[in-house]
């Protein structure tokens, strides 16, 4: 089963964010300098990195349920998650520091083999965590 990524205002704000940093950057290269080139640089890189993040990320982000293990894809990267590995699914508090694959503010950490952590945001929350649960079930009485 494939679960797309869920979507919310997260990604905008980080957007909105850097626009911002980079509209002072621009003001200060104006007064200093009297040069528009580097601010039509800046803005190039700023609409560039809000395309990526806004609807190329989001697009190609998801999470698939396949025979022996989770495949989590992210632009052009994958994680393959043995369901055997499979520890606990919690709901992420606060900031997050480490691999992640969420393009949403709330998420839920994926904790496998002893230490690692991934973070997820499936746009159906629920129904990923039952089907995480019903894996993790079947897949620890083998071992």
């Amino acid at each position: 089963m494939r679960f797309e990524s869920k979507k919310d205002g997260f990604l905008w704000g980080v957007s909105g964010f850097v626009g911002i940093i980079y509209s002072g950057v621009s003001i200060l290269i104006v007064y200093s300098e009297d040069e528009l080139t580097s601010v039509y640089s800046l803005a190039s890189i700023w609409l560039v990195l809000t395309i990526f993040m806004i609807w190329i990320l989001p697009k190609t982000t998801h999470y698939t349920f396949l025979e022996d293990h989770l495949l989590c894809q992210s632009v052009g990267f994958k994680k393959r998650i043995p369901y055997t590995t499979f520890n606990k699914l919690e709901p992420a508090n606060g900031l997050y520091v480490g691999w992640k694959m969420s393009t949403a503010w709330h998420c839920l950490v994926l904790r496998y083999n002893k230490y690692d952590e991934l973070l997820i945001s499936p746009a159906n929350e629920t129904q990923f965590i039952e089907i995480f649960m019903q894996k993790k079930a079947q897949f620890s009485n083998i071992n």
